[in-house]
């Protein structure tokens, strides 16, 4: 016979072997049922920053996972992106408008009523200048009766006096004569007076269409602008401001009459009249 003692530990070692085998059972419960939950609960699409990313990621997903008797098993299958598959940042898409069933008369609203278009504003036309009763300044109509000059009033604001060449400069030279030094010296003593005194002075030389070629002046245009700028300078040794003073030569370019015929040839009265100095005096407003 076995000594009680021995007996005793024999027993106390197998009582808990139960305890083993429960453990083990359950251990194998818990990874069964983490396979399944792992097997069956589909992952989560995190959403992708670009849209070839995120379609990747959507073909990659098992397209079925789990086949049962469920509520929702045998519905059809989408075959394209859902909406829960829409990037955050992608515009959701406009609904198209529903089409009417039948003949159903289609109700609008009316419109609210315009509000009365503005009466278009009267054309503006140009105002003819009426010159009638405007004179020249007082100052200049000795140099009429006399016949020293032609004046012209044109508006309220300019005035031209047309003197002829040929009382000023012998024919080809831009030097003012002794003759003509004393007319310039009566007209600048009038454009220097107080009625004067708010006018722009611009000297104008005009030739006629006669050629002309020397070393001194090679076509009329320098001729034309040696005699403007000789009478200016006249002007100002007399004491006219530098600063009322233009000169411009123009050549034959705006002759009064018509230099020549129709078959060509020179009219020496009309291209006497041509070549002329015009003196344009131009009101400015002092503000």
């Amino acid at each position: 016979m076995r000594p009680r003692w021995r007996s005793e530990r024999a027993a106390g070692l197998h009582a808990d072997d139960w305890l083993m085998t429960y453990a083990d059972m359950i251990t194998l419960l818990l990874c069964f049922f983490a396979i399944f939950l792992t097997v069956t609960v589909p992952k989560k699409v995190t959403p992708q920053k670009t849209e070839l990313a995120r379609t990747i990621v959507v073909a990659a997903e098992p397209t079925r996972f789990l086949e049962g008797d469920l509520p929702f098993h045998g519905l059809p299958r989408a075959d394209r992106a859902t909406e829960d598959d829409i990037p955050r940042f992608a515009a959701p898409e406009k609904p198209e408008p529903l089409a009417a069933a039948g003949p159903v008369a289609q109700i609008k609203a009316a419109p609210p009523p315009l509000p009365p278009a503005p009466a278009p504003a009267p054309e503006a036309r140009p105002v003819a200048l009426d010159v009638t009763g405007i004179t020249p300044p007082a100052i200049l109509e000795p140099l009429r009766s006399t016949g020293t000059a032609e004046i012209e009033q044109k508006g309220d604001r300019l005035t031209t006096v047309n003197m002829s060449s040929a009382t000023f400069f012998p024919s080809g030279s831009a030097a003012i004569s002794a003759a003509g030094q004393a007319v310039l010296a009566d007209v600048a003593r009038r454009l220097k007076s107080e009625e004067l005194k708010d006018y722009l002075i611009t000297v104008e030389g005009h030739t006629d269409d006669a050629p002309i070629s020397t070393p001194q002046f090679p076509s009329n245009w320098e001729l034309s602008t040696a005699r403007a700028a000789a009478v200016v300078h006249y002007f100002l040794e007399q004491g006219i401001p530098a600063a009322k003073l233009r000169a411009a030569g123009y050549a034959d370019t705006f002759p009064k009459l018509p230099n020549r015929d129709l078959q060509g040839r020179a009219i020496p009265e009309n291209q006497a009249q041509n070549r002329r100095v015009v003196i344009k005096l131009e009101k400015i407003d002092r503000g």
